[in-house]
């Protein structure tokens, strides 16, 4: 597949500049919900219930005011943006939605739904760092291309797929929200697997938080609340320990790093 150039942050703009002129051209139209079809292979496996529960509301009194934008499949018309919307007109019960119909092929269609899934508010970070993942494999796009692509840092994106690294045990109670994304790139830099499960079980118990981590590692005086803020805004921009130690005049940072990769991609954030 071409790598297609930077298209900012919106799903409209994923769609190829030629099908979506034709989109805009032709008019919105009305299809039986009983011949529409999710994808099999839709990267989004869950949707919440209460929020769909929500969504149907609000079509029942104003109806769908964005249409979901599917394809033709033989006989059937197959969803390439909107199941969310779908699914609640079905809640709905509705006979009929708006729809835009599109021609595009398979390898565009993927794309458009794992960056659409992307783009949900109530994505947690385990299925963030999959579909970055799962992107750069199936595009055989870069970070930086990525970043590009979806209108995100190339060092956030690296941070959130280096999440991916951590044991399955935490990555479940990362998709599960019992830890925060801080909490977990924290756990990253506990090398022991035993102290690693250690801090994760005081996390789970709320008898710490992401400061306990460094504490588990290495020594230090308790930090004024400004001091916490900085190093947490430097963990979560270098995606590892970073630990200051303030002087009278001055300082210093240390910055923790597992191996020469690791260290060549905090060099690469630091220098932009």
């Amino acid at each position: 597949m071409a790598r297609k150039k930077g298209l900012g942050k919106g799903l409209e703009a994923l769609i190829p500049q030629d099908i979506e002129e034709t989109i805009e051209d032709g008019e919105v139209q009305e299809l039986e919900l009983n011949k529409i079809f999710p994808r099999k292979d839709q990267p989004r496996k869950e949707f919440d219930e209460e929020s769909l529960m929500e969504l149907r509301d609000s079509i029942l009194e104003f109806g769908i005011i964005q249409p979901i934008i599917v394809r033709q499949k033989d006989d059937i018309y197959e969803i390439v943006a909107g199941e969310r919307r779908y699914r609640a007109a079905s809640l709905a019960k509705l006979d009929k939605i708006p729809v835009r119909i599109m021609d595009i092929d398979d390898e565009d269609i993927k794309e458009i739904s794992i960056i659409e899934n992307i783009q949900r508010e109530d994505l947690n970070p385990f299925e963030e760092a999959m579909a970055y993942d799962e992107l750069m494999k199936e595009f055989n796009y870069t970070q930086q291309e990525l970043s590009e692509r979806i209108g995100k840092s190339r060092s956030y994106i690296a941070n959130t797929i280096r999440l991916l690294k951590l044991d399955p045990e935490i990555l479940d109670h990362l998709k599960e929200g019992n830890i925060t994304s801080t909490q977990a790139r924290s756990l990253l830099s506990i090398k022991d697997r035993k102290n690693r499960f250690k801090m994760l079980d005081k996390l789970l118990l709320k008898q710490s938080n992401v400061r306990d981590v460094e504490k588990l590692t290495t020594k230090k005086r308790t930090k004024d609340i400004y001091q916490q803020e900085l190093e947490e805004k430097l963990v979560e921009r270098l995606g590892t320990k970073v630990n200051l130690k303030p002087k009278r005049k001055g300082g210093k940072i240390e910055i923790t790093y597992m191996n020469n990769d690791d260290l060549e991609r905090i060099l690469e954030i630091i220098g932009g």
